[in-house]
């Protein structure tokens, strides 16, 4: 059981070293944005893995924590995006077609 607690960790930590480089190098908000998802959501499932490990359910605050830190991380960082891109159709602009 051992191994495959081993082979988890290995994998888990893998998928939050991609993240984190990905959030570094990538070309677009978008993909920092996913990035940043990734390796949230990689850190809890690490988490996780560790409190199963160990036996012990003290880290299910912490998981809780980190999940909601990603999750509002998230939201936050899409709600910024959201505001910055300009609107490409205008509001207040008459649509074709109608006819008076």
């Amino acid at each position: 059981m051992d191994k495959v607690f081993l082979i988890s960790e290995i994998c888990v930590s893998i998928a939050i070293f991609i993240g984190l480089i990905r959030m570094m190098q990538g070309p677009t908000v978008v993909d920092r944005i996913l990035a940043f998802d990734l390796a949230a959501v990689s850190l809890v499932a690490f988490t996780a893995l560790l409190s199963i490990r160990w036996d012990t359910p003290h880290y299910l605050e912490l998981i809780l924590i980190i999940s909601s830190l990603g999750f509002f991380g998230t939201v936050a960082l899409v709600h910024y995006l959201m505001r910055t891109i300009p609107d490409p159709e205008p509001k207040d602009a008459e649509k074709g077609g109608e006819s008076s």
